[in-house]
């Protein structure tokens, strides 16, 4: 799993992502953050298929969760982590 965070300007606020290549996990996370009190609003959990690179190699698809954190992306980072 690969854990991203970004600083979004236009609201100072910070978005906190997550890739996962099993569905299962990606869900369970998604319940972890629900329980955790992040809303439907502040959760996405998105999926996409394998393309090619400009250089010709095969990227793999996968699945992302995405959380809207703002001031609790410590805590959305330590979830998506399985801590």
């Amino acid at each position: 799993m690969t854990i991203e965070r970004e600083h979004i300007d236009a609201t100072h606020g910070e978005k906190v992502s997550a890739r996962f290549k099993d569905l299962t996990e990606a869900e369970a996370a998604v319940e972890r953050l629900k329980e955790a009190g992040f809303s439907d609003e502040q959760v996405t959990l998105t999926t996409h298929g394998g393309r090619t690179a400009p250089d010709g190699s095969f990227i793999p698809g996968g699945i992302e969760v995405v959380v809207l954190a703002d001031e609790r992306a410590d805590d959305a980072e330590r979830i998506l982590a399985g801590a």
